[in-house]
């Protein structure tokens, strides 16, 4: 039987028209895509894991080499060294898989830069990709600047705009019997491992501690520190803390007021003046020194009030200085027991906030301490001394021994020098609205981007 063949134009269309057995052809090639895209999107969401996870690392790693480096940061290899070992700890090895982790800082700016980088794995996407893709992430630091409620501090030398840090051991010492009560902080800038000493039966009480090194070491007995109302609140190895006064300047001086190292032994009031060769309040006989304000600039020699002498002034700074008008050495402070101080320094102006302001070209003694008799300056008496104010000394010893009260004069004291030396009972407050201090301030890592 002859079947008849259609014609080929026929075929064709009835071909085109055939839809038998094209689902599975579709199907089949649409898995293949879809297959892709699930792959692909697989690798996808491994890589932007992983920049997570650089992300976090850098970011660790840059807030770290800010705090290592502190203050001189361009110039700390520790500052590296910690970057990559934090980034190290996090999974990110620098050369270890082809990681990279740079380290760049910035020394107009005191940034530290991280930038971790490294190739991604290809399970799917090499056969879309040639070459693997690279994840990165960076971060930067900065130490940041932060009002504390610190109310003492020791310098130790420390000159934070050099780089210099102090290294003295006990750069603020408690021995003895003494109980220091601080309703606000203690900063010690050297790196010594015993800067801050607590020995004997001494006790100290603070808000907190901040250490450029560590604490204890050298002195024997039963000493405690602790901080209240956080307990533990000790934070060591940190930046030092910035001198707040270093703008302050002394003026070249005119002439002296009157006689050299004149003394006071009745009662009587006084002005602002240029004391040459020392000036000394009080004397045998219980007398009272009325202080007008104003500066009173005392040129070699010492400023001396003795045991029986009130001495009440508001709105008064001393300056002690020297090697000027005709005077050699700086002057130097000792207060004397049993005397009665209530002195509040200026709110405002050049000396604002300033009770008590040592030339900072005072030389310094290293043999100068309470304990053998050599301290260079020395405020002694207990709860009869009441100052509101800064008493600074920046470049040499203090021994101190005062106190606090809740209001007037003793409501803000802020105490800075060298080294500290601290005898018997002092009780400090640091309720500093609008007496003119100069808040400490405290450096801490902060991300910036």
């Amino acid at each position: 039987m002859l079947r008849t063949i259609a014609h080929p134009r026929t075929l064709a269309r009835r071909l085109a028209a055939d839809r038998s057995g094209v689902t599975a052809i579709i199907t089949g090639l649409a898995l293949t895509v879809l297959m892709g895209f699930a792959g692909l999107a697989i690798d996808v969401a491994a890589w932007l894991n992983a920049t997570r996870g650089m992300q976090a690392a850098a970011d660790q790693a840059a807030y770290s080499a800010a705090l290592a480096a502190g203050t001189n940061s361009c110039n700390s290899n520790s500052a590296s060294q910690q970057a990559r070992a934090v980034a190290a700890a996090r999974g990110y090895a620098n050369g270890v898989k082809n990681t990279t982790v740079a380290i760049a800082c910035n020394s107009s700016a005191s940034t530290f830069t991280v930038t971790i980088s490294q190739p991604q794995p290809m399970w799917f996407t090499k056969l879309f990709l040639s070459d693997a893709p690279t994840a990165s992430a960076k971060a930067t630091a900065m130490l940041a600047s932060k009002v504390s409620d610190l109310c003492v501090l020791a310098l130790d030398g420390t000159n934070v705009a050099t780089g210099f840090i102090g290294s003295d051991a006990s750069a603020a010492l408690m021995t003895g019997s003494t109980t220091l009560n601080l309703r606000c902080g203690i900063a010690v800038d050297s790196s010594h491992a015993s800067a801050l000493s607590v020995g004997g039966n001494a006790s100290v009480i603070a808000t907190n501690v901040y250490l450029v090194g560590d604490m204890q070491g050298s002195p024997s007995g039963s000493g405690s520190i602790s901080t209240s109302p956080t307990p533990n609140n000790i934070l060591k190895y940190q930046p030092p803390v910035v001198d707040p006064y270093l703008g302050r300047t002394i003026p070249s001086l005119g002439s002296c007021t009157g006689s050299t190292n004149q003394t006071y032994e009745a009662n009587v009031t006084l002005s602002e003046g240029v004391y040459c060769g020392g000036l000394t309040l009080g004397g045998s006989q219980k007398r009272t020194v009325n202080l007008n304000p104003g500066t009173y600039y005392i040129v070699g020699g010492s400023l001396t009030i003795n045991a029986k002498a009130t001495v009440i002034g508001t709105g008064v700074t001393f300056v002690l200085t020297g090697n000027m008008l005709g005077q050699t050495g700086y002057a130097t402070l000792r207060i004397n027991g049993g005397a009665t101080v209530s002195l509040a320094a200026p709110t405002s102006g050049p000396l604002g906030g300033l009770a008590f302001f040592q030339d900072r070209n005072a030389p310094f003694s290293s043999n100068s301490n309470c304990g053998n008799g050599n301290a260079q300056n020395k405020i002694n008496g207990g709860s009869d001394q009441l100052i509101t104010g800064a008493i600074y000394f920046p470049n040499q010893s203090l021994c101190f021994n005062g106190n606090s009260s809740t209001s007037g004069a003793g409501q803000c004291t802020q105490i800075i020098a060298r080294t500290l030396d601290f005898t018997g009972n002092s009780d400090v407050r640091l309720s500093c609205a609008g007496t003119g201090i100069e808040p400490l301030s405290v450096l801490v890592p902060q991300l910036v981007k």
